[in-house]
């Protein structure tokens, strides 16, 4: 005789519940690392230093006075390079936070946004359907059992 609830009935859902709970835990706890991290960097010597974060791009830029000495092809020179490395900082940042919450996986994608987003939906698309699969289990098993 077939067991009614077919598979369904060896699935742990009290494991299922703590994974889940584990997954939203790691992604809020993602998205609060992504909204605090900045990217730090100096050039010239600590005279230029930049601060990047992933909602604004540059969002601190300090010249010490003593800077002024420096040409005006200098100080941009320098100004470039402390960006470039703060929006370096801020990447493996990003990276980390990344990594730790949802493994390697979206490690390469940081480079590149649209491969991340790619990357989140294709996670939402197969959360989407892994819940439909266990509600219309539900719903088979309800029908079946005459609820």
């Amino acid at each position: 005789m077939d067991d009614p609830l077919g598979n369904f009935a060896n699935i742990d859902v009290e494991a299922f519940l703590r994974d889940s709970e584990k997954r939203v835990a790691d992604f809020a706890a993602a998205q609060e690392g992504v909204a605090a991290a900045v990217g730090r960097a100096t050039a010239a010597d600590g005279l230029i230093a930049v601060e990047c974060t992933a909602q604004g791009g540059v969002s601190r830029l300090d010249i010490d006075p003593r800077a002024k000495r420096m040409s005006a092809q200098e100080m941009s020179v320098a100004i470039l390079a402390a960006i470039r490395d703060a929006d370096a900082d801020l990447q493996r940042q990003l990276s980390a936070i990344m990594t730790g919450a949802f493994g390697g996986g979206l490690d390469r994608a940081l480079g590149d946004p649209d491969t991340a987003r790619a990357k989140v939906a294709e996670a939402q698309q197969a959360f989407d359907r892994m819940m439909g699969d266990a509600m219309g289990e539900l719903d088979r098993m309800r029908r079946k059992l005459g609820y």
